[in-house]
């Protein structure tokens, strides 16, 4: 590989991936910033007025990160704001006496007052503390049944209208299976990541008051038991990333009803690693799991999908749905999946230009903006000049004015992506 060039040799439509995956995921530095607000969480449910602190001093119950905070696999949300949206767990003994709607008017009740919010919301299955450009989702989680799985437990649907209920839950237990199922990556792919975090690493949550600022500089210099756990730079969960992005800019103006991520996490474990690359990697996921739905389609079916740690919990529990509205979303889903899998095929052909063009499209303009000005800025042409180019027949990108170059290079397609080349299992 050249010194001057690291992406020569290297496949395009993956570097740009990279560059994407690096844009919607958190910074380290905004890692920082959510984990002060997890302990600020902790501190505040726990303080002498909170109507919970009772049951949180008890040296058992505990609030902890969970779902894509916990997975490592937060993107930013929406194609104009840059919202990242993260849950966190509140695990008490829920008192025998209460009913199904009163766990969540109490933590509604004990979250105000809360530093920073801008709004609390009350949502069916948790309570929703509103930052700026940041969403955390608090659910209540009762352990009072002990049960032998480590921290299962139930949490509480409590609509505005209708029934309240418990849901067999252990959201501990999938994040810890998730995790495992992954691994930490492999040391070439963690590494390009690393490089790309480097320079296109945005910091994008704003620091709410002097007191976090502290906070979040202190957090540089000294290492605390972490609330969140540790980034994953797996290829199976930055492809899960870009799927997540795609899916949540193709819902938008959708009637139909998305996929939970939890399912699309599950998904992305179960698929293990692909040796292909990153766009193998997304085309994989998103070829596998449409053909789940045109399965469950044709058989007048439904996927379920089961917390591999505790098999009463049913992930999806929630979607597609029974009926005409479940066939109806998941005809979404597999069409939208099928489109992603097109697209990925065109680009894996495609010139750099036509590449730009698909990642506005499955990615979102804005982000496609910043993305192409991090490949302008990688080459840093002195003569502000020259052109960003593709090497014939290699997929390597050459910037002119850096690398002196003794053929000549224009803008090609790379390899044709043969989606019958990748043997994966994608059967449920």
């Amino acid at each position: 590989m050249s010194k001057d060039n690291p992406f020569h040799g290297l496949a395009t439509l993956d570097e740009v991936l990279l560059d994407v995956a690096t844009l919607i995921e958190l910074s380290a530095r905004d890692r920082r910033v959510a984990e002060n607000r997890y302990r600020k969480l902790k501190a505040h449910l726990e303080r002498s007025a909170s109507p919970l602190a009772a049951y949180l001093i008890d040296g058992r119950s505990m609030i902890y990160a969970q779902g894509s905070i916990a997975t490592s696999t937060t993107i930013v949300s929406g194609t104009d704001d840059d919202r990242f949206d993260v849950d966190a767990v509140v695990e008490i003994d829920v008192p025998a006496d209460w009913d199904e709607k009163r766990p969540l008017d109490i933590l509604e009740e004990a979250l105000r007052g809360f530093p920073g919010v801008v709004e609390i919301v009350r949502c069916t299955r948790c309570v929703q503390l509103r930052f700026p450009f940041m969403h955390m989702d608090v659910t209540i989680l009762d352990r009072r049944q002990n049960l032998a799985i480590e921290r299962a437990g139930e949490i509480f649907h409590s609509p505005d209208r209708g029934e309240a209920y418990r849901v067999p839950s252990n959201p501990w237990g999938f994040t810890a299976w998730f995790r495992g199922a992954v691994g930490q990556g492999q040391q070439e792919f963690t590494e390009a990541l690393r490089r790309h975090r480097a320079t296109a690493s945005v910091d994008r949550l704003q620091i709410l008051d002097e007191e976090e600022r502290l906070v979040v500089a202190k957090a540089e210099q000294e290492a605390l038991p972490p609330v969140i756990p540790n980034a994953i730079d797996a290829q199976e969960a930055v492809a899960l990333k870009l799927l997540k992005r795609f899916i949540n800019l193709h819902y938008e103006n959708s009637g139909a009803r998305r996929p939970p991520s939890i399912y699309l996490a599950k998904r992305a474990a179960d698929i293990g690693y692909i040796p292909d690359g990153l766009a193998a990697q997304l085309y994989v996921l998103a070829h596998t799991t449409a053909r789940i739905m045109r399965q469950h389609l044709a058989a007048s079916t439904v996927p379920a999908e089961f917390n591999p740690f505790y098999r009463a919990d049913l992930i999806n529990d929630r979607w597609p749905g029974e009926g005409h509205i479940g066939q109806r979303n998941m005809e979404a889903c597999a069409a939208a999946l099928e489109m992603l899998c097109e697209r990925l095929n065109e680009m894996c052909s495609a010139s750099l230009s036509d590449i730009a063009e698909g990642i506005d499209d499955l990615f979102g303009e804005r982000i496609g903006q910043e993305q192409r000005k991090l490949l302008a800025e990688r080459y840093d042409r002195r003569d502000g000049k020259s052109e960003i180019v593709m090497e014939p027949r290699t997929g390597g990108v050459r910037a002119p004015a850096v690398v002196v170059s003794t053929r000549k290079f224009d803008e090609v397609p790379r390899h044709n992506f043969h989606p019958f080349v990748i043997k994966k299992e994608d059967d449920e």
